[in-house]
């Protein structure tokens, strides 16, 4: 990553200067437990915000540049924001895609985008949208710093976007066939990371049990978001039960032998957590919320407690309902990236 940061500041000093030294200000005052950010750094976003907006990428030159651009800036509305970055990832995407499908980037740009793909594919997945860009794996075995060994994973989850905008619209027409949830169920179920050789020589147990635990907790999650897709609410919850318990027994696994969690597996707790419903399980996910690295200064942190407690209420109600639902009902409680 440090390789990468400082080639693209050599391509596009006047882009990403200003939106990357933000970005620097605003983690270390976070760490410090300072106020996040200052005017400036406001000010310098905004218009890097504006600058990606009206970007017109016509050669493959500066494919690189706008994706450090647009990273940078999910970054920083990550740090200061409790809303979802979604429509900066996505609109990035929009900008990269005619280069992706047409193979005209090279081997570090498809690397680089692949953390955008990640992202945007598994938010899609929860909101029942389809992903901005399709993934086609070149290298099942590279390992991102973002999606970890989850590539292989993402033509599935694809897939289970575009049965989730199905249900999603309701059009009886193109009402799934249940095969058709079985079949993704068991895709899912025979998937497992691949591992190479020189990945298990160069990491170490601690890494390989995070790299590992990341694929198989992403897995479970899209295993338990497909049952809801066919199944909302108070029907077959003991299966979805089952499901979540999965999940919070990999997650403490995890934090128990290495000491955190894998990174960008806050929308697997969420997953998780609306399918409890005792008070020990629900106060074990908000302990499990509280080791989320950098949950002390992250604002999604409260905003996902507060989301949590709010579909507990409805389910204790007996709310019937898609598991998507949830971020339709309550539209001011974005969920993180």
């Amino acid at each position: 990553m440090s390789r990468t940061i400082r080639r693209r500041l050599e391509e596009a000093p006047t882009l990403l200067l200003h939106p990357y030294a933000a970005v620097t200000r605003v983690f270390l005052r976070c760490m410090a437990n300072q106020a996040p950010c200052d005017d400036i750094d406001w000010s310098n976003c905004a218009s890097a915000l504006e600058t990606l907006r009206n970007a017109h990428i016509t050669t493959n030159d500066h494919v690189g540049s706008f994706l450090a651009l647009g990273m940078s800036l999910v970054t920083f509305h990550r740090l200061i924001s409790g809303a979802s970055a979604s429509s900066i990832c996505r609109y990035t995407l929009s900008l990269i895609r005619p280069f992706y499908y047409s193979g005209h980037l090279n081997e570090l740009e498809n690397r680089e985008l692949l953390s955008f793909i990640f992202l945007d594919t598994t938010q899609s997945l929860f909101r029942a949208q389809i992903p901005v860009i399709r993934y086609q794996v070149r290298d099942p075995y590279f390992v991102d710093q973002h999606a970890g060994l989850c590539g292989s994973l993402l033509p599935i989850l694809y897939r289970i976007c575009l049965l989730a905008q199905t249900v999603r619209t309701g059009d009886i027409q193109e009402s799934p066939d249940p095969d058709h949830f079985e079949r993704l169920a068991d895709e899912l179920k025979a998937w497992a990371p691949h591992i190479s050789q020189p990945v298990l020589g160069s990491f170490s147990d601690n890494e390989m049990m995070l790299l590992i635990s990341q694929g198989n907790l992403h897995r479970t999650a899209a295993l338990l978001i497909l049952h809801r897709l066919r199944h909302p609410f108070g029907e077959y919850d003991s299966e979805a039960e089952d499901l979540s318990a999965a999940i919070v027994r990999g997650m403490t696994a995890c934090l128990d032998i290495v000491g955190y969690y894998p990174p960008n597996i806050t929308l697997v707790l969420l997953v998780a957590g609306v399918e409890t419903h005792d008070l020990a399980g629900r106060q074990k996910v908000i302990d499990l919320l509280e080791g989320i690295r950098g949950a002390t200064f992250y604002p999604f942190a409260s905003n996902l407690r507060m989301l949590l407690h709010r579909v507990w209420e409805e389910r204790d109600r007996g709310s019937v309902q898609h598991l998507f639902c949830i971020v339709e009902n309550y539209p001011e409680l974005s969920i993180p990236l």
